[in-house]
């Protein structure tokens, strides 16, 4: 009885394992035999990087700052409005807003976006355009920053209108103080021209005691009867009473005229303050409405001085390495399909 030799037995090598073994000279082998191939699309990838490179637009950057404007509160600058609550107006509103008018009467296709430097209170628009759209780019960065400085102007107006009537409230305050001074200076005036008068009436009356004393004097000298005693008797009363009309005017004069100077003197000197005090609070008033500020456009729409994005030299480098590639796995491609077509004809199926 013949035994069967087991499988373990028989030394068997696997035609696929041989004819799947590529060596690196077969690679090599392949490349040179596909140069024609690889050289084609090289070729075809250079060319159309090159063709890419020229026709591809260079395109700059478009920037415009806006600074948001200023009001005063309290004494406080403040702005008016929070950078990053103007920055979600201007992109969720204006410029969408913006881009869809100009959308109905142009087929231009635009793109701005809007950002804020670090922790500034400026907001810079950016655009990328070629240069012979520029002209149309500028104008809707204008409207944008129109559009900021309307919402912007309402809050401002209102409250430089608030600062305005404060503002002709201390200014009419400061001129009733003006007046009221002008009215104590004539009035501490007319005591002068007072004192001087009472000064001359004193010295009449003064005059007129002497002269009854004179004759009060003869009167005694005389021989007295009735006539004379009544005659004198007349003389002591008139003394008597211009003694007491001076009496009088010397009190006005020496104390209640000085009372007086003294206290319109005090009184011009607390107008002379709150006078100062006005006028320095109308400086500040309008130091504070001269520093205001209007939302505005900082910076004008301006061009970058150099193209931005891809250059056309990296593109021809970028098409000249994928071209290389790109022919090299061309050239496996096609000897993989002709060994396909080789191995099938060989079999006879093809």
């Amino acid at each position: 009885m013949s035994s069967i030799p087991k499988i373990s037995d028989v030394n068997v090598t696997p035609a696929v394992a041989r004819d799947d073994e590529i060596s690196l000279l077969d690679l090599l082998r392949i490349l040179v035999e596909q140069k024609r191939t690889i050289l084609a699309v090289f070729m075809a990838f250079v060319l159309l990087g090159l063709v890419f490179a020229l026709l591809k637009p260079e395109k700059y950057r478009y920037t415009t700052t806006i600074e948001i404007g200023t009001v005063m509160e309290d004494g406080k600058t403040l702005l008016i409005d929070r950078p990053a609550t103007l920055l979600a107006k201007i992109n969720e509103a204006y410029i969408p807003y913006v881009l869809e008018q100009f959308s109905k009467k142009s087929d231009a296709d635009f793109k701005i976006t809007a950002r804020i430097p670090g922790n500034s209170e400026v907001v810079v628009l950016e655009s990328k355009a070629p240069e012979y759209k520029g002209a149309d780019l500028v104008e809707l960065h204008k409207k944008v920053v129109e559009y900021v400085k309307r919402n912007h102007q309402r809050v401002f107006e209102i409250v430089k209108k608030e600062m305005n009537v404060e503002l002709d409230r201390s200014r009419n305050k400061l001129s009733a103080l003006q007046d009221r001074h002008r009215v104590l200076t004539a009035d501490l005036k007319r005591l002068d021209q007072t004192a001087k008068l009472l000064n001359d009436q004193i010295e009449e009356l003064k005059a007129l005691v002497d002269d009854a004393m004179g004759y009060r004097k003869l009167a005694r000298a005389q021989t007295g009867d009735e006539t004379q005693a009544m005659t004198l008797l007349m003389i002591d009363n008139e003394i008597q009473q211009n003694n007491q009309r001076l009496a009088a005017l010397e009190e006005r004069l020496h104390i209640d005229i000085p009372r007086e100077k003294d206290s319109l003197n005090n009184t011009i000197s607390d107008n002379s303050r709150e006078q100062q005090e006005q006028a320095a609070e109308i400086a500040k008033i309008q130091a504070a409405v001269n520093n205001m500020r209007e939302t505005r456009m900082l910076i004008a729409p301006m061009r970058s001085a150099e193209p931005v994005g891809v250059k056309g030299t990296t593109i021809v480098l970028v098409s000249l390495i994928t071209g290389l590639f790109a022919g090299i796995f061309a050239a496996f491609v096609a000897a993989f399909i002709r060994k396909a077509r080789e191995e099938l004809q060989a079999e006879g199926r093809v």
